[in-house]
């Protein structure tokens, strides 16, 4: 691709170097001063002072909250569903690799909480003005949806577990990991590898229904 003067290195893919950074440091803005206190003047400054990005390129990547918003819930959302699908041993046992997917799911969406609850929170006005943008996001996640549903699928055909509705049980077992975010606080005395524990047991032998050894 050859560059012109009025071209923002911005607007490369979003896996180009630049905009990983000017990115990551959106983030940390958000983190910083919270989701609905962030506006996209003080996040081009810090863009600015972080990659040398002038505000004006960073405006014309990103005209409006929204599109900032979508690209670095498109980001996470990708390398979630990519880290979730393909990060484990696809030799082990069905039940093995669902207690993994669920450790996984926890430490990934606390880790990436701030941009979580952006998703949640951009998710009805993309639905409304963005159709095809909220079709993205909703395809990928319709992507992890469908793998956990193949995992319990495979664990019903070994007898591992007894829930009979695997569409259900994997959709029950998301919500039920993403629900996590709205009252987990290290600071209550919990560790994420206790949490961990806590939501493998809960969903393999509860949700699920596998038998305890």
């Amino acid at each position: 691709m050859i560059m012109t003067a009025d071209l923002s290195p911005l607007d490369f893919p979003f896996d180009s170097d630049l905009t990983e950074r000017a990115l990551d440091i959106a983030v940390q803005q958000f983190a910083d001063h919270g989701p609905n206190s962030t506006d996209m003047a003080r996040v081009a400054a810090a863009v600015e002072r972080g990659t040398g990005a002038r505000p004006v390129d960073f405006r014309r990547a990103y005209p409006t909250r929204l599109d900032l918003v979508y690209a670095i819930t498109l980001r996470t959302t990708r390398r979630f569903v990519l880290r979730q699908i393909d990060g484990f041993d696809a030799d082990s046992p069905p039940i093995d690799r669902i207690s993994r997917l669920i450790r996984a799911h926890i430490e990934f969406r606390w880790e990436h909480r701030v941009e979580e609850e952006l998703r949640r929170a951009a998710a009805p006005a993309l639905r409304s003005i963005s159709s095809a943008r909220y079709r993205e996001l909703s395809g990928l996640m319709r992507d992890y949806r469908d793998h956990v549903r193949r995992l319990i699928e495979a664990a019903q055909s070994t007898g591992a577990v007894t829930a009979n509705d695997a569409a259900g049980a994997a959709a029950n077992l998301i919500a039920t990991l993403d629900g996590i975010l709205n009252w987990y606080e290290p600071s209550g005395g919990l560790s994420l590898s206790e949490l961990g524990d806590v939501y493998v047991d809960l969903i393999i032998h509860h949700h699920l229904g596998a038998p305890r050894e």
